[in-house]
């Protein structure tokens, strides 16, 4: 009977919904197509945030994060958002306090969880500390540069490009992959060097960014259309001129855009959309009465063997579910119990993006249309690849965990039989309906980020320019136009600016 209650209020415990409390949802009609509130993937939390954001309220957002109810649980994920909603309220300062504690913990966690990933196995995912993958973690510096840029620039900036610069060397190494996904901070940091006349570390940044586009040439971003003509002119400025004249060569770049002379140049930034988030998912499996003599037999060989079709007969169900939205076996789960099947739930995070970002962005400057600017980091992109690079080591968790969780229900029920059978049956069936209502998958992920960011480069004479973003639907047509105001340049410097928009239905479309 102990067994009993102890299931009991594990599932009592799975179920408590707690005491939160959030606004009152406007009714769907009000709300326009593309609204965050009208998800059926994302948390309420990220909902409202996404909600505050793109209404311009950021002071909403940030009480939201304040309010321990409703905030997240982990308080490095709850610093990573507090980060972006203090930028967005131009609290620059602030934004920069959330984002320094953010990037030390974040670092701390992530050596963790590589020396310690054996560890893990038997752990549910969603009961771990939050480690913001290395894409995520290439964002702090990001937002720090642009802050201390917002501050008026100067020292601030060039040390965090350094800092930046140390910090995404040790994620890339760390992560061991080949494509990281740091390739358009580098390149940000070298604009930042080239703009405090750093030669020679404005050379290095961009040869960094070269490397990260050139490893992860499968995603939708690509490099900023004058990395080539920027390759050029630090490696001359530099003195090294066979990087310099290779990377005329590469690029196809020459004449008077190698040449910057007393002009001077424009770098904007077009933050779009919303990165993908990561939504909940789970299967049920049955293991039928076969293989549960092989499981319990005790002989190697044989436990192996039926882990293995266990595994084998998930994957079937994962791609049949995919197709179909559902799969026959979830269809009969009371039969098979009652048959004596060990039902056993997996239950993952899959990436769905729901953007709401414009088809494209185009500048224009006075009543002259520049072009479009291009996609140079794409962050949903990044969160996908990283769930198909890690999806094996997902499923062999999740085998592992349902099989100890069906170990665990068989000892149940061989206690429980010295007292009755029919005891015995329940005991199983009440551990595992208690590890089925414990199994929750990671839906956790920094959501505030970007889409993708967008970079179009300009090169001007000194004074004030009137430059606008037009945010484009997909036939081209114009959804709204983002007024940048007077932007004063300076001879012979590069100047940075952005603004983050979102695409037609989706609500207000930029913040200032």
């Amino acid at each position: 009977m102990r067994i009993l209650g102890a299931a009991a209020l594990a599932l009592a415990l799975a179920g408590c919904a707690g005491g939160a409390r959030y606004p009152a949802r406007p009714a769907p009609e009000a709300l326009p197509a593309h609204s965050p509130l009208l998800s059926e993937t994302l948390g309420l939390t990220d909902a409202w945030l996404r909600h505050y954001l793109m209404a311009g309220r950021a002071d909403s957002a940030l009480h939201l994060l304040d309010e321990r109810r409703v905030a997240p649980r982990d308080e490095l994920l709850r610093q990573l958002q507090r980060g972006v909603v203090l930028h967005h309220a131009r609290r620059w300062d602030e934004s920069n306090a959330a984002f320094q504690w953010a990037e030390e913990e974040a670092e701390r966690r992530y050596t963790r969880s590589v020396t310690g990933a054996a560890g893990m196995v038997l752990m549910n995912d969603a009961v771990a500390a939050y480690t913001p993958p290395p894409a995520e973690m290439a964002m702090i510096p990001y937002y720090r540069m642009l802050n201390y840029m917002a501050l008026g620039g100067g020292d601030g900036t060039l040390v965090e490009a350094r800092k930046a610069n140390a910090y995404l060397e040790r994620v890339r190494r760390g992560s061991g992959e080949p494509c990281v996904g740091e390739a358009f901070v580098q390149y940000l940091t070298g604009l930042v060097y080239a703009g405090a006349g750093e030669r020679r570390d404005a050379l290095v940044s961009y040869r960094q960014a070269e490397r990260g586009y050139d490893a992860c040439a499968l995603d939708a971003a690509a490099p900023p259309a004058a990395l080539g003509v920027d390759l050029y002119r630090a490696a001359r400025a530099a003195g090294v001129r066979e990087v310099a004249d290779s990377a005329a060569a590469r690029y196809r770049v020459a004449g008077p855009a190698l040449e910057r002379g007393g002009d001077a140049e424009l770098v904007v930034l077009v933050e779009e959309g919303w990165v993908a988030h990561r939504a909940a998912a789970d299967i049920h499996v049955p293991i039928p009465p076969e293989e549960v003599e092989g499981l319990q037999s005790g002989d190697a060989a044989r436990v192996t063997e039926s882990t293995a079709r266990v595994a084998a007969h998930l994957l079937s169900n994962l791609a049949e579910k995919g197709r179909w939205g559902s799969t026959l076996d979830e269809r009969f789960l009371l039969a098979h119990a009652l048959d004596g099947a060990h039902i056993l739930k997996m239950a993952w995070a899959v990436p769905r993006l729901e953007a709401c970002a414009p088809s494209s962005v185009r500048l224009l400057l006075g009543g002259d249309t520049l072009g479009l600017a291009g996609s140079a980091a794409d962050l949903s992109s990044a969160v996908a690849r990283r769930w198909d690079a890690q999806r094996p080591a997902m499923v062999a968790r999740m085998v592992t965990r349902g099989v100890a969780k069906y170990l665990a229900a068989r000892e149940a029920e061989r206690k429980g039989n010295k007292e009755s059978e029919a005891l015995g049956w329940l005991a199983a069936r009440a551990v595992n309906l208690a590890g089925n209502a414990l199994e929750r998958a990671d839906t956790r992920s920094w959501s505030l980020l970007p889409d993708r960011i967008s970079v179009a480069r300009l090169t001007l004479p000194p004074g004030e320019h009137d430059v606008r973003i037009q945010v484009l639907a997909a036939d081209g047509g114009v959804l709204e136009t983002v007024e940048l105001g007077k932007v004063s340049l300076e001879a012979g410097a590069t100047r940075i600016v952005h603004r983050r928009v979102w695409g037609g239905e989706g609500g207000r479309l930029a913040l200032p």
